[in-house]
């Protein structure tokens, strides 16, 4: 008898245990699911209505969906992006603008990311992050400099007008762009100009990069279909300094080294890397 109570006893307390245990884990699956989510949510908006948007958004999208997390998250998408920018740092990526980049216009144009080069004076200096597009330096073989190239007005116009919607391009200051040499060869390099968007020089271009292996840059699906070749996964990449002389423009191998006589101008397999100001204060 003493033997079935104990027996009895044990079993009860099983019972109480396995109850218990359903109850902590139920409580946990509650506690993961339901209550810390919902204070981050809370948090998140009142980050929002706070007018901290990049806290706000990074906030809303560590939710994963909860709730409607998401929407809130993208009515304030742009936002965001504008308020990355304007605390960019050197090394940082950003988003800005939009351009065809995985080669299926059906789902729209993807984010264009940037490098951040230089923060001064309020401005920040970007380049993208991938070879864009494909395009020659000049689309006739014939004498002609960073001001007088096909290339040049491709990107103020073409291009620009393609990346950027109004409130943007009105962030991307005009600026003086330098006539710089190819410091191998005493090629003249034309006049400065007045450009929103521009190539590197080979002199920029060995300032803002740090080894070859910094340079080495990946096409885009898009530029590879517009033609860009692809070695070991990256390209060449246009600079707007001339080469050995004028019918040759200076580029960056798929290996980052920039060879000193630059390639032909009308060349079609070379993909273009724009880079320009983005206005800190606007």
């Amino acid at each position: 008898k003493e033997a079935e109570r104990i027996a009895k006893r044990n079993k009860k307390i099983e019972i109480i245990i396995i109850y218990i245990a359903f109850a902590v884990i139920a409580f946990i699956i509650v506690l993961n699911s339901v209550i810390i989510p919902n204070g981050k949510y809370n948090d998140a908006i009142a980050l929002m209505d706070a007018g901290n948007i990049v806290e706000a958004y990074e906030s809303l999208v560590a939710l994963y969906g909860y709730k409607d997390s998401a929407d809130k998250a993208n009515s304030i998408y742009n936002k965001y992006k504008i308020e990355k920018i304007k605390a960019a740092k050197v090394g940082e990526y950003i988003l800005f603008g939009a351009y065809e980049q995985d080669n299926n216009t059906s789902n729209g144009k993807e984010d264009i990311e940037w490098l951040v080069l230089e923060v001064k004076d309020g401005k920040a200096l970007v380049i993208s992050k991938y070879a864009l597009d494909c395009k020659q330096y000049n689309t006739s073989y014939t004498d002609v400099t960073w001001e007088t190239c096909t290339l040049r007005k491709w990107l103020n116009n073409d291009f620009i007008n393609a990346a950027f919607s109004a409130d943007e391009k009105a962030m991307i200051p005009t600026v003086t762009v330098s006539a710089d040499k190819n410091p191998d060869y005493n090629t003249n390099p034309g006049n400065a100009t007045q450009d929103q968007v521009f190539l590197l020089s080979i002199t920029e271009a060995n300032k803002y990069f740090s080894s070859d292996s910094a340079r080495e840059c990946k096409p885009t699906d898009y530029a590879v279909a517009s033609g860009a070749n692809s070695f070991s996964g990256n390209c060449l990449w246009w600079l707007r300094s001339p080469g050995y002389d004028r019918i040759d423009a200076a580029y960056v191998l798929n290996d980052g080294t920039i060879p000193k006589y630059g390639g032909i101008v009308d060349a079609d397999s070379a993909a273009v890397r724009p880079a320009l100001w983005i206005d800190l204060s606007n």
